[in-house]
């Protein structure tokens, strides 16, 4: 089928001294529509906005680097305010900046991409101003056990199982270490 633009038709029909009929005029502007759709659909095709099961999942593990960062940031100046509790402040930082590592490893390689989100994630957060009280730091990593062990039970495989195991081992930074 040969496209036909509606100028053509008109300039076709004025050199024959034929006008165009109205039907010639839908068919030519039917036809223009529907390759207009085409080019759309196909340049649609090569700039897909679906996001894969894997970004999806790479994603939902953003807020826990997070979680894990602000944790050991808190932990770190908690620190000022508790001197005679360094030792067990120091451990947490250290063990939730280590979560913080795995998950943006696991990000990485699940999605390469939101891998440079997780290091921004990973960063650590600006300074905190007030050093929160022991009360407080037990509650930030009671409130981030439970989100990562919510999200554990969300998911399945080597994720479940990395956030299971983180969960279970915030839970025991605020029990054992702040107790």
């Amino acid at each position: 089928m040969t496209v036909v633009t509606v100028s053509e038709v008109s300039a076709i029909g004025d050199m024959r001294g034929i006008t165009p009929s109205r039907r010639a005029f839908l068919q030519s502007a039917v036809a223009f529509a529907a390759s207009g759709a085409a080019i759309a659909a196909v340049a649609a095709c090569g700039t897909s906005a679906e996001i894969t099961a894997q970004q999806l999942l790479a994603d939902q593990l953003l807020p826990q680097v997070t979680a894990a960062n602000t944790d050991a940031a808190e932990a770190t100046a908690a620190i000022a305010g508790n001197p005679d509790r360094a030792a067990a402040l120091t451990v947490i930082a250290d063990q939730r900046t280590e979560h913080a590592v795995a998950l943006t490893d696991e990000i990485t390689r699940l999605d390469a991409g939101r891998a440079e989100t997780a290091s921004s994630s990973a960063t650590p957060s600006p300074a905190v101003t007030t050093p929160p009280t022991i009360d407080a730091l037990r509650s930030r990593l009671t409130a981030s056990a439970l989100s990562a062990g919510n999200l554990a039970t969300e998911l399945d495989g080597y994720v479940a199982g990395l956030l299971g195991s983180i969960s279970a081992g915030t839970t025991t930074l605020a029990a054992v270490q702040l107790s």
